[in-house]
């Protein structure tokens, strides 16, 4: 089921890109050539900056990706055309446009794809957004750890300046951007938008409390629309093929397509193309899944959550859905667990990521993480505190209530998730010392209950 890049043009291995699901932003990945704007144009590349620029300037431009639903997939689902009208609206000499490759969750593929594969899509549709918004400014934000992403990146932006597509004049008009390429620490709280403003200034990359948001005052005091990767290369597949045929595949609450990264216990882990809306057992069949010995799925990263077996079929992938059911489309990430994995310590391995990866800046977070993850260890190791459940439903609470950013809202949905549906294996951890997965490692030292010693 995999699909091999092309020889010598092709993403880096690590990389798997599942034949099945949805393709559109995956489909010129190994068809084309990441180093050559020719290759890319041949394929119908830039069509879109040009109708842009010649045919339906900037409000035209929004007004398609408004007509396209079209969400942003950096995991929250905000309407796309809302941000960039709310920044095109705002009076200032000055706008700057970043597409956020910072990917807060190593683990997803996505992004890193389209950086390597198709760097050339990514960038249309940043450029794209600098003239919906009037942006003359336009930054592209990846992380440093991925070096093929970075050299395709700059690569794409040096062809499309010299091809006039960016920089001075962008095809004879009077549109001007100006585009580089900056590359990040692996963060996790980076990709957090006023995370990654703070960290492009020079500070460092913590969140600050909204309103006033970016789009008024961002990136050097100046509106400032952040946008993922994915949802930029979606916007170029709009502009390049129609709001019509976006909406073509997709829910009517979320259409289009989403990049899911598939990993764990499954035939074939990757990354897949799909119709947002699709349930998640016809998503993990793309991976080879088999749903009889799937236990959950945790779909979002580490602040997503956990769905059970039971309702894969009638769970679907989309914004609204998952939130319902306490998970979130998040880092487009989804672990699929069996019976062997014990639910309790998944949950704290997600709370320990959220823990150590903390700015530090949010006492609830920075503190309650921890507290979360300790009151977890004592539940492992059989000696718990008599409220200790009732203290991980009550810090999670107040976590999620006094939020600076999503990161620290949603890092308790692991465990909160977990607790919900697997409260047997808490319980049994927390009274009798026994993983009833029989994944975790025999005790060294069982608590003496009913013992004189």
């Amino acid at each position: 089921m995999t699909q091999a890049a092309g020889d010598g043009t092709g993403i880096s291995p690590q990389i798997r890109i599942l034949a099945g699901g949805e393709k559109r932003l995956l489909t010129d990945i190994g068809r084309i050539d990441p180093g050559s704007i020719a290759s890319y144009t041949e394929h119908g590349g830039y069509a879109g900056v040009t109708r842009a620029v010649e045919q339906l300037g900037p409000e035209g431009v929004i007004d398609e990706i408004e007509r396209a639903r079209l969400r942003g997939r950096g995991g929250s689902g905000y309407p796309t055309a809302d941000k960039w009208r709310a920044a095109r609206a705002t009076a200032a000499d000055r706008k700057i446009v970043v597409a956020n490759l910072m990917s807060s969750d190593p683990t997803a593929l996505g992004e890193r794809a389209l950086a390597e594969g198709n760097p050339h899509l990514v960038l249309e549709g940043l450029i794209l957004a600098a003239f919906a918004t009037g942006a003359s400014e336009a930054v592209i934000a990846v992380r440093r750890d991925w070096p093929l992403a970075i050299e395709r990146l700059r690569t794409a932006v040096a062809e499309a300046t010299a091809a006039r597509l960016a920089g001075y004049l962008v095809l004879g008009t009077d549109f001007s951007v100006q585009v580089s390429v900056w590359e990040g620490s692996t963060s996790m709280v980076h990709g957090e938008e006023t995370a990654l403003i703070a960290a492009l200034s020079g500070d460092r990359g913590m969140p600050v409390i909204r309103p006033p948001y970016p789009t008024e005052r961002g990136l050097h005091g100046q509106p400032t629309v952040v946008q993922n990767g994915e949802t930029l290369a979606h916007a170029a597949w709009i502009l390049n093929h129609s709001a019509e045929a976006f909406t073509g595949a997709g829910s009517e609450s979320s259409p289009g397509t989403k990049l899911v990264t598939v990993l764990g216990k499954v035939a074939e882990p990757g990354l897949v193309e799909v119709a947002m809306g699709t349930p998640l057992l016809g998503l993990l069949s793309e991976a080879g899944a088999m749903r009889g010995s799937t236990k959950a799925l945790f779909v979002g990263g580490p602040g997503g959550g956990a769905v059970e077996a039971g309702s894969l079929d009638t769970v679907a992938y989309d914004f609204d859905t998952l939130a319902a059911v306490g998970a979130t489309v998040g880092s487009g990430t989804v672990l699929v667990t069996d019976g062997a994995t014990c639910m309790v310590a998944t949950a704290r391995f997600f709370l320990d990521v959220s823990a150590r990866e903390a700015c530090g800046k949010a006492v609830p977070c920075r503190i309650g993480t921890l507290r979360l993850v300790e009151t977890l260890d004592r539940i492992l190791a059989a000696t718990p505190r008599p409220n200790d459940f009732t203290l991980l439903r009550e810090l999670a609470r107040k976590m999620s209530d006094t939020a600076l950013c999503h990161l620290e809202a949603r890092a308790p949905g692991p465990m909160l998730t977990t607790l919900e549906h697997f409260d047997d294996e808490y319980r049994a951890h927390a009274e009798r010392g026994v993983c009833l997965a029989g994944a975790c490692a025999p005790l060294d030292v069982m608590p003496l209950i009913g013992s004189d010693a």
